[in-house]
């Protein structure tokens, strides 16, 4: 009996004071965290590692990360990150874009003063594929409208049929509908801008009418004020003129008002 307490103390001081294993699961393509901790009673820190594999005695093997317990020392890839409080003992591991072949085990040693007396952690990682969503996803989403957005062009377009055989049931081959399909498509994705086109042409023409109506008022306008000017120079011109025959008029009045008083008195004195 004291032969065999004496192999099982030396067998655990072989192996390390303490040895856990844990079981950690993940995803392909995401981040996967691997925990481990230590008492950093008093402030003190120390230096650690991550392994692939199995807590070997000594150090940790395929080293992918170290520590000095304030900063990383040794990386093996960007993707090992301690991203974890160092200072406050937090040393666990993560893994960026998990794949496949990350699956299995994983040693976290510490290592703490005095002999055997390390910390060490084995963890068991599986690495799962992305499971089936039970909902569309948006690039499904998209593709389907896209889908249903060239189907609804497609019989919305006119159709280019084939021949005819001698039924009068119309033949098209597949190319033949390739090329409907295509010539379908291209139609209904080609800007139309007729509409556009229109009423800049109704605009035009309100335009030219609007100048046509301005043009025309201006020249009647012109051709009245000329009208008035002539009219108003000619009474100017025909003032003097106008007085004479006036003048004239009186006198020849006054002449005949004399005739007629000789006469009358000529015939008094008879």
């Amino acid at each position: 009996m004291q032969i065999q307490a004496i192999l099982s103390s030396l067998l655990v001081l072989l192996t390390g004071a303490v040895v856990s294993y844990q079981q950690v699961s993940g995803v392909v393509g995401q981040s996967v965290l691997l925990p481990c901790t230590y008492s950093v009673a008093g402030g003190e820190v120390t230096t650690m590692c991550w392994g692939q594999g199995q807590c070997p005695t000594n150090k940790c093997s395929n080293e992918l990360i170290w520590t000095d317990g304030s900063r990383v020392t040794f990386q093996k890839h960007k993707r090992y990150k301690l991203k974890g409080n160092l200072l406050e003992g937090n040393v666990s591991l993560t893994i960026e874009n998990a794949a496949k072949a990350d699956s299995g085990l994983y040693c976290c040693r510490v290592e703490l003063r005095g002999w055997f007396n390390d910390k060490k952690i084995t963890l068991s990682l599986e690495i799962k594929p992305v499971a089936p969503s039970p909902f569309p996803t948006q690039s499904a989403i998209t593709q389907f409208k896209t889908l249903q957005d060239t189907r609804m062009q497609l019989t919305s377009s006119p159709c280019h049929c084939g021949p005819t055989d001698g039924n009068g049931t119309v033949t098209q081959s597949s190319d033949g509908l390739w090329h409907s399909n295509q010539t379908g498509v291209s139609v209904a994705q080609e800007p139309q801008p007729v509409l556009a086109k229109g009423i800049y042409v109704s605009i035009g023409i309100l335009v030219a009418v609007l100048l046509s109506l301005l043009v025309v008022v201006i020249i009647k306008r012109h051709l009245y004020l000329r009208s008035k000017l002539q009219k108003l120079s000619m009474v100017s011109l025909n003032g003097p003129q106008i007085g004479a025959l006036q003048s004239a008029a009186e006198e020849r009045v006054q002449a005949e008002d004399n005739i007629y008083t000789i006469e009358e008195n000529f015939y008094v004195m008879e």
